[in-house]
């Protein structure tokens, strides 16, 4: 964290001057990618740059494009936890800057990054070609079945919490790219790339449903229903009186422990008989316990209740 945070105070505080090509055709590592990535950030030519990546660097580096966005996002990390006083003031710009780099990356690339594994983001195949413009002929049953064999395989190979993740991304994926193939399509109304983009959309999408519908049954979410304040009981009484009522009800054995705030969702003038009902003792002639109603301004209503008969 504390080099890429280098990488960034170096170049972006001291307006660092390029005067020469970033980029070179050259297998690069991973660990050049971080430099790599502030480099570009910065340079006042990215677009030629990323122009440069896509013709020629792709050559030796497949995964360019993804590793530079991990690159980014790493970076935007490190700016964002960084103690230097000058980055934090200039964050805004910066964020600014990460935001139409990965804006451009977009444009040069189909990828769109996700916290997958590599072996997904990696996969060219899935990212090249069943994923993109290059699978032409989805309509063609054979090659539908492929990228069904293909998504389900990957479905089995990662964890399950990863599998919503994954289908999601792959719905992204594909509707990212529609979309950029449909702005130059030269024939939309039987173009065979829109067919078969619309029907492996409409397959992720039935995986996502059936996905949704499994976790909501492994983990069903328990929704009270809303009380609605016009079916209340009707309460003719005082708040004190309501409260007699059910101290009284619990000390003669009628009734077991209750919740003043469930008194508060049945009742009408209850807002505060949970002011009433503090702790008191349930004693069968209540001598003296809740003093908050029973006071001696108070004329007791419920004294005659006799105990319940079945009580053990």
């Amino acid at each position: 964290m504390n080099t890429l945070c280098w990488f960034l105070t170096t170049r972006f505080l001291t307006n660092y001057i390029y005067d020469t090509m970033i980029l070179s055709e050259k297998r690069y590592t991973p660990e050049e990618y971080d430099e790599l990535a502030s480099e570009l950030l910065l340079c006042p030519n990215m677009d030629e740059e990323l122009q440069f990546a896509q013709t020629y660097v792709l050559n030796l580096n497949p995964r360019f494009f993804l590793l530079m966005f991990q690159g980014i996002q790493r970076l935007k990390e490190a700016a964002n936890l960084s103690e230097n006083k000058n980055l934090a003031s200039n964050i805004d710009l910066l964020n600014s800057r990460f935001a139409d780099f990965e804006r451009k990356l977009n444009e040069m690339t189909n990828i769109i990054p996700a916290n997958l594994p590599d072996s997904i983001l990696g996969d060219t195949d899935l990212v090249e070609i069943y994923l993109a413009d290059f699978y032409k002929k989805t309509v063609n049953e054979e090659l539908f079945s492929d990228f069904q064999t293909i998504i389900e395989g990957k479905r089995r190979t990662i964890p399950q919490k990863l599998e919503m993740p994954f289908l999601k991304w792959c719905f992204e994926m594909l509707s990212h790219n529609y979309k950029k193939h449909k702005k130059g399509c030269t024939n939309p109304t039987s173009c065979p790339i829109n067919q078969g983009y619309d029907r492996r959309i409409l397959y992720i999408t039935r995986l996502i449903e059936e996905a949704t519908a499994l976790q909501i049954e492994a983990f069903p979410i328990q929704i009270e229903p809303k009380r609605v304040p016009g079916n209340k009981i009707q309460w003719l009484g005082s708040q004190k009186e309501l409260a007699e009522l059910f101290i009284r009800l619990k000390a003669k054995g009628w009734i077991t422990e209750f919740e003043p705030e469930t008194i508060k969702d049945c009742f009408t003038n209850a807002n505060s008989i949970q002011q009433y009902l503090k702790p008191g003792e349930y004693t069968e002639d209540l001598g003296g316990t809740f003093e908050q109603v029973f006071t001696q301004e108070y004329s007791a209503k419920f004294h005659g209740m006799i105990l319940n008969p079945k009580r053990t």
